[in-house]
């Protein structure tokens, strides 16, 4: 049976008064203490039974006495006595350390919760979201040589156009250029509806696509032979590849699919192909139908087509976008109408995906780089401060005969336990913090749901945290194992090394807060970003409009009247349903563009064919200004009177009739328009014109966000129908306009589908749901890495105000007013945080370049952003000082005054 250890704290106080060493304070009872245990402990470990481990822990004691401590140790460790040993280096020595370093954070528990909650938050929010970055961001697609491929656009400066699609027929010519490209496929998304007997009917994703597109990309169908290999770029074979999440949840993965028929709205095709699991190529397709018409066949300046290109070996996006715009030059001087001051260009196709979300995951790159960062340095500072704070505690130890060595393993185990506690809570926090990601971040981000904790970056992080709590463990360590020991036993006592870890501390702190303003000012320029972006005038009323896509089958509704008389009496049949305010219909909702076309004025003389003026077209019922409540600046709206057999008509937008008409009015004056056929579903049922102007609208934004309004002419739908068209109605409750326009389909089609059923306010906050998601982000990561900067600043002046109690106490002694120290502290952590302040502006300013690319009319030296980053952090800095300038003034001058 094991005997009961020694009161270790009894045998330090019988020696202490024995040796006429006086009253001792705890904390020095205390270490002496733990350290006669450690050395019971090790001659244990050593093979010695307990009464001799016993003599050689109270000899130690007993060659150190306390009343006359040496200015340096009394012995070596040789001079331990033989029968004790050295201390064992074996598994019980490293035990006893370990024992030791947790109840040394045990008796600190505000510093340990702190170095491991950092810790902690810093490696796991790091391996979050660098693991979101590099599975979105860094990893290949899944192609072969993804490398090599390319995303095909064209843009048109004067037009303020950056990013537009292709026209066909420019797109043959932009394929024959073999000196940068092997191969190009193209693309454009009819939307498909697909009937079942005994289902309702579904719209799916659909494109119709050239029939290179998989051996371009180097993908095979997982289920039959997909396109024929090396067959015609278009052909009318009525054949479909589906992709995996449509064959499972359709069809019930039924393995025997490949032949069966496929039933859609606007005929019937063969299944040919399952694509891979995760395929959805491009943008969460899930039906890819053969392009059935010739693309030389078609209008140069209609520009609704996608590609992606194969670059040549060798070549890269730069050099194909050469000659891109080589060959653009030519064709806008051979083909002026239509393609003078348009631009081809050929971007990688990763970040062509990315789109915004590619520089915005660099900006979140950064910023939980500077989380990480102030996260190791909190901890440095904690460490530096808890080293200065445990001279004494060394000092004492080298008394009791440890030697260098002995002192820094020590504090070296600690270091690791902080920093392998922090790595399980970092671990912990990592796989939260991932699932928290992918739950917050939008579907639409590509590749996000892939995206897994990734042990390379988790050792990457925890490598810098467990390095930074090491280094700054053990450094100090090495330094304070060469105080003198009388020195550091006295209390009040500045050391020199005291002096450099306040200055080392000092420094750490102004970097903090530094990192911390930099996070600050980037998400105070996003939040102002997302505020504009948000309450950005569209020109219409959104809420309590509710939306839904229609999309009428091309078999069912050949003849254009019939298209005309289906909208209108579905539009009829809504309006009369109880509840229902307005309705109408467009084929363009507010921040989407219309089809661009050149238009003339009737009367003018005729101008050249590639000066003629460029405006937006777009067909609209009766009844959609009303819905959106736009504003009649002049004229009348359209009315169900606006019919083919009348006059021509359309209603244009403010910047329409300021342009074209400055100083005059527009209202009576007539257009000749080009627009007979817009892409495959739009067709003029009257000539081309003269149309005259019966109204003009107040701007409503048909382009994204951050481009400038544009010259709009609304058609009549009457006498411009679609088949595609966007419903939209406005009524008492949200239900009750869903119930309406479902009792107008089955009314008159129940066969077809309403998708895409959303209120117009989500529509419109869709477009800044990137935005708005990187400034949350942003915002918490500013919180925390403000939070720890503030932590910092406690810190250090926390560390300060407890070494500085016997200068504090002569100063109270000799009259100064508690609040007088009060300020001196605060002033002293309010310095540092104004430094770092100033750093940190310095540093938003440096990253003004990446700053731009995701902010929407705002520039990033925005001083309204700057002033409320810097006061946000001064006033946790100011937070922060508040406790220790409690404490500074009051320091009770005779304690203050003792000396050991």
């Amino acid at each position: 049976m094991n005997s009961p250890q020694p009161d270790w704290k009894a045998l330090v106080l019988r020696h202490a008064k024995a040796t006429g060493a006086g009253d001792l304070p705890l904390h020095t009872i205390d270490e002496l203490a733990a350290h006669l245990e450690d050395l019971y402990l090790e001659a244990l470990g050593a093979g010695r039974t307990e009464p001799e481990a016993y003599a050689a822990a109270n000899r130690a004691l007993e060659e150190s006495p306390l009343a006359t401590v040496p200015r340096s140790r009394t012995r070596a460790p040789e001079s331990r006595p033989a029968h004790v040993g050295p201390p064992s280096r074996g598994l019980m020595g490293l035990a006893g350390d370990v024992r030791f370093a947790f109840r040394q954070l045990r008796r600190a528990p505000a510093f340990a919760a702190v170095a491991i909650a950092t810790l902690g938050l810093g490696a796991g929010a790091a391996t979050a979201i660098f693991s979101v970055i590099d599975t979105v961001l860094l990893r290949p697609l899944p192609f072969r040589d993804p490398q090599q491929l390319v995303a095909l656009w064209e843009s048109n400066a004067m037009k303020a156009l950056p990013k537009e699609r292709l026209s066909p027929v420019n797109f043959m010519d932009y394929r024959d250029v073999h000196s940068a490209f092997s191969d190009a496929a193209a693309w454009w998304r009819p939307e498909v509806n697909l009937i079942q007997p005994g289902s309702e009917p579904v719209r799916v994703s659909a494109i119709e696509v050239s029939g290179n597109l998989f051996d371009l990309l180097g993908v095979s169908p997982e289920l039959g032979p997909g396109f024929p290999r090396n067959g015609p770029f278009h052909s009318r074979d009525a054949v479909a590849v589906i992709s995996d999440r449509l064959w499972r949840q359709r069809y019930g993965a039924d393995p025997e699919i490949i032949g069966r028929r496929l039933d859609a709205k606007d005929g019937n095709y063969t299944i040919v192909g399952v694509m891979p699991a995760r395929f959805n190529f491009p943008a969460d397709v899930d039906l890819w139908l053969r392009l059935n018409w010739d693309l030389t066949q078609h209008s140069r300046g209609a520009h609704f087509m996608e590609a992606v290109g194969r670059l040549e070996p060798g070549v890269t996006a730069e050099r194909a976008s050469r000659e891109l715009a080589s060959l653009s030059s030519r064709l806008g001087a051979e083909h002026a109408a239509t393609n003078r001051d348009w631009l081809a260009r050929a971007m990688p196709l990763l970040d062509d995906m990315l789109g915004y979300y590619r520089p915005a995951l660099f900006v979140l790159l950064g910023a939980v780089g500077l989380l990480l960062v102030t996260a190791c340095l909190n901890v440095a500072s904690l460490l530096l401060a808890r080293a200065t704070v445990r001279a004494r505690e060394m000092a004492v130890r080298a008394a009791l005969g440890a030697s260098r060595l002995r002192l820094v393993r020590q504090v070296l185990v600690e270091s690791l336990v902080v920093a392998a506690t922090g790595t399980i809570a970092g671990g912990l926090s990592a796989l939260g913090l991932l699932k928290l990601a992918i739950t917050a971040l939008p579907a639409s981000v590509p590749r996000l749901a892939q995206a897994t904790i990734d042990l390379r970056l988790f050792t990457f992080a925890l490598a810098v945290v467990g390095g930074t709590a090491i280094l700054f463990g053990i450094v100090p360590a090495v330094v304070l194992s060469r105080t003198q020991a009388s020195e550091a036993l006295k209390d009040g006592t500045r050391t020199a090394t005291g002096a450099r870890g306040r200055r080392w501390n000092r420094l750490l702190v102004v970097v903090e807060v530094a990192l911390a303003c930099a996070v600050l000012v980037a998400s105070a320029l996003l939040v102002r970003s997302v505020s504009r972006m948000i309450h950005a005038p569209t020109g219409v009323s959104s809420a309590g409009v509710l939306t839904a896509t229609l999309q009428l089958s091309s078999a069912g509704y050949q003849t254009w009247p019939k298209v005309d008389e289906f909208y209108a009496s579905l539009l009829e049949t809504i309006r009369r349903q109880p509840g229902i305010d307005a309705a109408g219909a467009t084929t363009a909702l507010p921040l989407d563009p219309g089809w661009r076309l050149p238009f003339e004025i009737d009367g003018r003389p005729a101008v050249r064919q590639d000066e003629r003026p460029i405006a937006q077209h777009i067909a609209i019922t009766s009844g959609y200004f009303e819905t959106a409540r736009a504003r009649l600046m002049a004229g009348r709206w359209f009315t169900d009177r606006d019919l083919t057999a009348t006059e021509p008509v359309v209603v244009v937008n403010q910047t329409f009739a300021n342009r074209t008409f400055p100083g005059e009015d527009a209202v009576g004056r007539r257009i000749v328009s080009t627009a007979r056929n817009i892409g495959p579903l739009g067709q003029n049922l009257l000539e081309a014109g003269p149309f005259r102007i019966v109204g003009i609208v107040a701007d409503i934004h048909q382009a994204p966000l951050d481009q400038q309004d544009e010259p709009v002419i609304y058609h009549s739908a009457r006498q411009f129908p679609f088949r595609a068209m966007t419903i939209t109605a406005r009524g008492s409750d949200e239900g009750t306009v869903i119930a309406a326009m479902r009792a107008g389909i089955r009314a008159l089609d129940p066969s077809l589908p309403l998708s895409n059923l959303r209120t117009m306010d989500a529509r419109l906050l869709e477009r800044a749901a990137a935005p708005r998601l990187l400034m949350f982000v942003l915002v918490a990561f500013a919180l925390l890495t403000g939070t720890l900067a503030a932590i910092g600043v406690y810190g250090l002046l926390a560390c300060l105000v407890n070494e500085r109690r016997r200068e504090l106490a002569i100063r109270l002694a000799l009259g100064a007013q508690p609040g007088a120290l009060a300020r001196l502290v605060t002033a002293q952590g309010l310095a540092l945080a104004s430094a770092g302040v100033v750093l940190g502006l310095i540093v938003a300013q440096l990253a003004g370049g990446l700053l731009r690319a995701v902010l929407f009319q705002i520039r990033p030296s925005d001083l309204t952003s700057m002033a409320a980053a810097s006061g946000l952090l001064l006033a946790a800095a100011a937070i922060a000082c508040l406790a220790p300038a409690r404490r500074a003034a009051r320091v009770a001058p005779i304690e203050g005054l003792k000396v050991e």
